[in-house]
């Protein structure tokens, strides 16, 4: 029985935008990035800060984390998504009888994205959701980069006692993991599947 070594890297942001180091030798031949767009500028931002203050039910929020492929081979993607402070949050959606599945805030494309339900979990008092891009994001440089989500909608239904739960408490965190998309499987699922299952 032989080893198999796939190249795979991570990356992650959160809502303060905090890049971490791929796990590669450090040369740029496989790595993915994580960033998303500042709202004010417009420019790639890699790790700045956005904090959002007087949110209001119904507000429209940017954030828009987007995966870049920058190294040489194509890869296949998948992403978590981390909400935290699931547990006041998710009691202001009982209270106004709305669903506690926060992927409905995010717009995500469900023809560009898969949405693993199995794979939802609960820990520390956050909820993580798991996403596979349905193609290979590959070195080409019109495809090199996927944007998982543009916004996040706050629900029209909270009210005043419910908005204390959102505003400034909760965070959002885009952690992506890459795997060489050559001789790995069909698709992400089945390529993630076997490397991190075996």
């Amino acid at each position: 029985m032989g080893t198999l070594a796939w190249f795979n890297a991570t990356d992650e942001v959160t809502n303060e935008f905090y890049i971490a180091d791929s796990d590669n030798d450090g040369i740029a031949d496989f790595k993915v990035d994580v960033w998303e767009t500042d709202p004010e500028t417009g420019a790639k931002d890699p790790d700045g800060v956005v904090t959002y203050e007087k949110i209001a039910p119904g507000d429209v929020l940017p954030k828009n984390p987007t995966v870049e492929n920058l190294g040489d081979y194509d890869q296949w993607i998948r992403v978590y998504v981390t909400f935290d402070e699931w547990s006041t949050i998710k009691a202001a959606c009982d209270r106004q009888s709305i669903s506690t599945d926060f992927r409905t805030w995010l717009d995500v494309d469900s023809s560009v994205w898969y949405a693993d339900d199995a794979a939802t979990t609960e820990a520390n008092n956050s909820i993580t959701y798991v996403y596979y891009y349905r193609q290979k994001l590959t070195t080409d440089d019109a495809a090199q980069t996927v944007t998982l989500f543009n916004n996040v909608t706050i629900p029209g239904e909270f009210e005043q006692q419910d908005m204390q739960y959102v505003s400034g408490n909760f965070t959002i965190k885009v952690k992506a993991e890459a795997l060489q998309a050559d001789n790995t499987g069909a698709d992400a699922y089945a390529a993630f599947s076997a490397y991190w299952n075996k």
